[in-house]
């Protein structure tokens, strides 16, 4: 009998692989709740890979980023160069890669990812993330994640850095080191949706601290939403200070004037 179970070779069965595209294909879409096979894919239908959950119909829903934009900080312009706002201004990051706009549906689910606890909304947005970033040549893989820091007060209060998740699902994927301690927040700044660019900038002066030396390394900060890229700009400054090269800002969506 013992023989008979060997030849099976149960070892070699991915359990976990198998489990995750059976309740693929058997749980409802968590959006909008639609069973799967309600609706049949068209032929014009691109579906994201890997699968993330989500039916077909919600994952062109998602305010996907597709115009064109400045590469530094990624605000749209016609011709995919420099505006001229870095050109006059430059931010401390070098580049900002995003594939969302700051929109509905994602706003709603980034507030229940961030503020409700709902991580398993985290997971799902970082397998569409993942889906539709540009591969970076191997020139240009940083050789460092680093999530956006929480001061401990609001840590406290959520219970989690919904950066570091994020960062957790990009590590896992990319096999790239994760740097829990690379940086700190020391300042517990205000809630700054309202506030302008000068009045964020202002508010985070000190608000940001690295114990470690990056001479001529590649950092890549990552966060959920670039608003004004006042938070971005004074960490990715510190880094700069402390010897880092370059700065890649990795963020979920980017805030547009439109939005």
């Amino acid at each position: 009998m013992k023989k008979f179970y060997n030849s099976l070779k149960f070892k070699q069965i991915n359990t976990t692989h198998w489990l995750s595209q059976w309740l693929a294909t058997t749980l409802p879409c968590p959006l909008c709740h639609q069973a799967p096979g309600a609706r049949q894919p068209s032929a014009t239908d691109e579906p994201i890979s890997p699968p993330n959950g989500l039916c077909l119909d919600c994952q062109a829903s998602l305010p996907w980023y597709e115009s064109p934009r400045c590469p530094q900080c990624a605000l749209p312009n016609t011709r995919g160069e420099l505006c001229g706002i870095c050109l006059q201004h430059a931010p401390a990051f070098d580049q900002t890669l995003t594939v969302f706009r700051y929109a509905y549906p994602l706003d709603r689910l980034l507030h229940q990812f961030k503020y409700h606890q709902q991580l398993p909304w985290g997971a799902l947005l970082a397998q569409a993330w993942l889906s539709r970033l540009p591969v970076l040549p191997a020139s240009q893989q940083p050789p460092v994640l680093v999530a956006m820091p929480m001061h401990l007060n609001r840590i406290k209060q959520r219970g989690f850095n919904h950066a570091l998740e994020l960062a957790r699902h990009l590590q896992k994927q990319w096999q790239i080191p994760l740097r829990i301690d690379g940086c700190e927040r020391l300042i517990d700044t205000p809630a700054q949706a309202a506030m302008d660019m000068k009045t964020r900038t202002r508010n985070l002066r000190g608000a940001f601290a690295t114990s470690q030396r990056w001479q001529d390394q590649h950092v890549m900060i990552v966060d959920d939403v670039m608003t004004t890229g006042a938070s971005m700009h004074a960490l990715a400054k510190v880094f700069k200070q402390a010897g880092a090269a370059q700065v890649t800002a990795l963020v979920l969506a980017r805030t547009l004037k439109q939005d």
